[in-house]
């Protein structure tokens, strides 16, 4: 198994990777920074964008550009980092935090508080004409997602209480139902953040303050674990050419980095023997 950093750039709490094949890239947010980055995983070469506020998660459209959620709510990004708001109806003191888009094309994102205050948080829905909807409420620390391959289910972390649920999905309606506690984690040995799912069903898990992250069977079942050399891993994606490069985020916030070098970078893992999909796409 090999880890190397993607780029240079070092991130205060980089998060939400995403991979395209168009390109060869991934596009990651440093939330607290109020900036999202694109870095070619074989070169490295990386190009920064500024943002009017903080950037939760960022997808790709069909049409090329980006969707996001952010401080507000949901906006649209062109190719030149330029932000158009869509929707704004967060209060003050909550933002956006994890984004994924559904295999049909819609954007799921979730809000906490800044205090962390417990329940105050939801999961919306960007459907695919441009209104939205709330799915979920009582979230404290809204976090990873993502779906079964089959489509049958959907995963939601709430990293507060450490649990990741599973729902069934409706990918018609876009609506979840029959919640079940499938994994809940002991948060002294991590904090559950962002996930990814593999090409075969398995769950992908980074836990913050755990340095490494958790691999699990869809029945909730623990397989193994990777140690990454960060404490405080963010999210997962895949990509690369055959989906076998495990893409890490990190965060170097309350870090000291003269000892922990990678602290805050982007990482590549391969050789996990894991592969999965690309990011589906909004619209």
């Amino acid at each position: 198994m090999n880890i190397r950093a993607i780029s240079e750039v070092v991130s205060d709490l980089g998060e939400g990777p995403i991979w395209s094949p168009q390109t060869n890239c991934v596009t990651w947010t440093d939330i607290t920074q109020n900036i999202f980055h694109t870095a070619d995983i074989e070169t490295g070469a990386t190009q920064s964008f500024s943002a009017p506020s903080m950037v939760g998660a960022i997808a790709h459209t069909r049409g090329g550009d980006y969707v996001a959620a952010n401080q507000e709510g949901f906006a649209f990004v062109g190719i030149d980092g330029k932000f158009s708001q869509l929707h704004s109806f967060l209060a003050d003191d909550m933002r956006m935090n994890d984004g994924k888009v559904d295999p049909v094309g819609r954007f799921w994102a979730g809000s906490l508080a800044l205090s962390f205050e417990a329940e105050r948080g939801s999961l919306y829905v960007l459907e695919k004409d441009g209104s939205y909807r709330s799915v979920l409420d009582k979230c404290t620390l809204s976090n990873g997602m993502g779906w079964s391959p089959d489509a049958h289910y959907f995963y939601y972390i709430d990293s507060i209480p450490g649990v990741l649920k599973r729902f069934d999905f409706d990918s018609v309606q876009g609506r979840i139902s029959n919640p079940i506690e499938l994994i809940t984690f002991d948060t002294s040995k991590g904090i559950p953040d962002g996930m990814s799912v593999s090409s075969d069903g398995k769950i992908v898990v980074a836990l913050w303050d755990g340095g490494r992250v958790e691999i699990y069977e869809p029945d909730g079942t623990k397989a193994t674990e990777i140690e990454l050399g960060v404490s405080r891993p963010t999210s997962c994606t895949f990509g690369g050419t055959d989906g076998n490069v495990l893409i890490v985020t990190s965060a170097s916030q309350g870090i000291d980095r003269s000892k922990e070098g990678l602290a805050g970078k982007i990482l590549a893992v391969t050789g996990t023997g894991l592969s999965g999909l690309p990011a589906h796409r909004y619209g």
